[in-house]
């Protein structure tokens, strides 16, 4: 007999340990080692079965394996999680290239996976259920669909991905970034505040793991929750996302080039200027004047909070080298809405310095910018609030003579 004909008799003599195991418990003959037994016994499964071929793992199929399994993971391990997670390592390796144990193990335990995702406390079994929920997605299209759109899952994905112990519950959200579709499908079946908290996470790969986003999906924020949205439907945390790409030399072109999103944040920003000069402390884009608001959570927390610093930062990475999008900035009258913005405001942190360094770059090799702003006060008064005077705009029109070409001022 050769060596791998002597292995799967191996696999089948364990297969039928664990059927005699419960047969056992069923009739009432039970071993204090019993449980021990079991879990050695799927231990030993789990490091043996990758050597299955495709027939041995249909004789076990068709001998109820994966109904044995069920039995053992909802009802003798119900209190123990180790040997749960380890019958669950069984399945994820035994599942491996078969498309038949793939939809049987997803039927039979897809409910169970979900219970342990949403309830478990326990980090391996919570991570295993995790891993052979996302291998099940892999396989099958519609498996996939179904869990996207399952809220409570999804969820809990989204709450343990910076946890080390859990690392597929960031495979998976790799997963989800790495192509629109899937993306979209997760999006629009949560609730608004899960959806800031999705935005939130795309903000921490875009800074961590921006490989693993896909430029489709920041053209669907883009398009889906920004172009096509009205302002009150526009949320920070999309306008973050859209700032933090377009420091990301992977989607900075595509961003840079769109003058459709330049023109909406243009209009979006004049329109929220205005709301900031109406001094009514009710408007959501008022300016908070007093620094040591910085620090207040009610600010911090705040739905506008950062909104007004990412959209000027968006106009500063967008009009660096496009001298198109420059003389937009001029022909809209965006410069001295950008010069006004040199001003302290607690509800949008570090709005002065990416107010001048927009304007830095629009002014940049663009002699009719820099005439318009050397000029600023035929064409209008500046708020008097704001930190910036004349002396400054005329030294930001003349700032290209003292930058050498290899600086880069993209950021």
């Amino acid at each position: 007999m050769s060596t791998g004909q002597q292995q799967n008799n191996d696999v089948q003599e364990f297969v039928c340990c664990i059927m005699d195991l419960k047969a056992r418990r069923l009739s009432g003959r039970s071993d204090p080692n019993d449980i021990k037994n079991a879990t050695d016994t799927f231990r030993w499964l789990r490091n043996n079965s990758p050597i299955l071929d495709n027939s041995d793992k249909c004789r076990l199929l068709d001998s109820g394996l994966i109904e044995i399994c069920s039995w053992y993971c909802n009802t003798y391990f119900a209190n123990e999680s180790l040997s749960c997670s380890i019958l669950l390592q069984f399945l994820a390796n035994f599942s491996v290239g078969h498309e038949n144990a793939q939809r049987q193990i997803f039927e039979s335990f897809c409910n169970t996976l979900r219970h342990f995702i949403v309830s478990s406390q326990d980090s391996k079994l919570l991570n295993n259920s995790m891993m052979l929920l996302y291998n099940l997605c892999l396989c099958d299209v519609n498996f996939r669909e179904e869990i996207l759109k399952d809220v409570n899952t999804v969820q809990q994905i989204m709450t343990h991905w910076s946890q080390k112990e859990l690392e597929y519950s960031k495979i998976f959200l790799d997963s989800i970034f790495s192509n629109s579709k899937d993306f979209l499908l997760v999006f629009t079946n949560l609730p608004d505040c899960s959806k800031d908290q999705l935005m939130d996470i795309i903000s921490v790969w875009l800074d961590n793991y921006h490989e693993e986003v896909s430029l489709d999906v920041i053209v669907a924020i883009r398009n889906n929750f920004f172009i096509d949205c009205v302002v009150d439907k526009i949320t920070r945390h999309v306008v973050n996302v859209l700032a933090k790409a377009s420091n990301v030399e992977k989607f900075n072109h595509e961003i840079k080039r769109h003058t459709t999103l330049l023109k909406k944040i243009m209009d979006l920003l004049v329109f929220i200027h205005k709301c900031a000069k109406d001094n009514d402390d009710s408007n959501d884009f008022s300016r908070v004047k007093d620094l040591s608001a910085l620090f207040n959570s009610d600010v911090q927390t705040h739905n506008r909070f950062w909104f007004k610093s990412d959209l000027i930062r968006l106009i500063a990475n967008m009009c660096y080298n496009n001298q198109e999008h420059q003389n937009l900035m001029r022909s809209n009258d965006i410069i001295p809405i950008l010069l006004e913005c040199c001003a302290f405001d607690a509800k949008n942190p570090l709005m002065r310095e990416w107010s001048l360094f927009a304007l830095r770059n629009i002014l940049e090799g663009n002699l009719d910018n820099q005439d318009f702003v050397a000029n600023i006060d035929s064409v209008g008064s500046i708020d008097p609030e704001s930190s910036i005077t004349l002396t400054d705009t005329l030294k930001m029109a003349s700032i290209k003579n003292s930058i050498s070409d290899s600086d880069t001022m993209f950021i």
